[in-house]
């Protein structure tokens, strides 16, 4: 019967691709440790690795979509698939924990298939990743701020700066693409498949409860049956506060595309002109202004006590 309950308990959404680690929900943490974030610290290493993906995005632009020898990859897909690469390592980058944040959202990390059975926080995780994302970016931008203001006309600065946060932007835009998805297909069905077999499970219990003469295995049904209800309850509320998490995710969404829009006609215009004065403004106060209260977690966790007899 533990197993069985066991099994019921699973987390929202394993799946194979939970343990990679590149995918939202379960991305690795790239926050440099105390010591090694007197020297790097996590808005630095994603302006690194922005420019990196902005300098290979430039060269898939330019290279050959030419099929090589017997039909091999061309060049433009080679380095296509190197930008997919880093553009995934820089959102891992974006998600994690920014620098002295004080944020108290914590990430839960599985580490192991086992301990998937005893988890249900991949949607809390994702939010989290948009929510330090939101964070990180905006602490880059006062670092370009800062840099623009002393060197006002230097137009190698200012286009970098443009072409990190614009990079950044989409990045954050495909993130919120990929919960809004998730909450919607994966996390739901998830939710609902567990509602329909703990259903079972308890139309099995009801069924075997008059058919036991035992005492002990009659208490020990009951408080599988109560902790099945509890759970049931649980899934639940999780159902509604997902929809509210993917509603805070929707909401954005509009707002970063509108930015996105902007920023790339803004650069495209001083790559044109040579003239960077419009670019030094208005970053800031917009991108600020997109800050919003986190959405609810979803509280959802197995008591394991609850499945022993007392």
């Amino acid at each position: 019967m533990k197993k069985i309950l066991f099994a019921l308990a699973l987390s929202l959404v394993i799946n194979n691709s939970i343990f990679a680690g590149t995918v939202g929900g379960e991305r690795p943490d790239r926050s440099p440790s105390w010591v090694g974030s007197v020297v790097n610290k996590i808005e630095d290493i994603i302006i690194k690795k922005a420019k990196e993906v902005v300098k290979t995005e430039k060269k898939v632009e330019k290279a050959s979509p030419k099929k090589g020898w017997f039909g091999g990859k061309s060049e433009k897909q080679k380095l296509q698939k190197r930008l997919d690469s880093e553009e995934n390592e820089l959102k891992n980058c974006l998600s994690s924990k920014p620098t002295n944040s004080k944020s108290n959202y914590v990430k839960h990390i599985v580490k192991t298939k086992e301990e998937a059975y005893n988890d249900s926080n991949r949607p809390n995780n994702e939010v989290i990743e948009l929510s330090f994302s939101l964070e990180n970016i905006n602490t880059i931008i006062k670092k370009y701020e800062e840099r623009v203001t002393r060197n006002p006309s230097n137009y190698d600065i200012a286009i970098e700066y443009y072409e990190t946060y614009l990079i950044c932007l989409k990045c954050l835009i495909d993130m919120h693409t990929e919960f809004i998805s998730s909450a919607s297909n994966d996390y739901l069905r998830m939710i609902e498949d567990n509602k329909k077999k703990i259903l079972n499970q308890i139309s099995e219990i009801t069924k075997e409860l008059p058919n036991k003469t035992n005492s002990e295995n009659i208490e020990l049904l009951k408080n599988n049956k109560e902790y099945l209800e509890t759970l049931l309850v649980a899934l639940d509320e999780a159902k509604v506060t997902l929809a509210s998490q993917k509603k805070w995710a929707e909401d954005n969404l509009p707002k970063l595309k509108e930015r996105k829009s902007t920023t790339e006609t803004t650069l495209n215009t001083a790559r044109i002109t040579k003239d960077v004065s419009g670019l030094v403004t208005g970053i800031k106060a917009k991108f600020e202004s997109l800050q919003v209260s986190m959405p609810p977690l979803i509280m959802f966790k197995m008591d394991e006590s609850k499945l022993k007899s007392k």
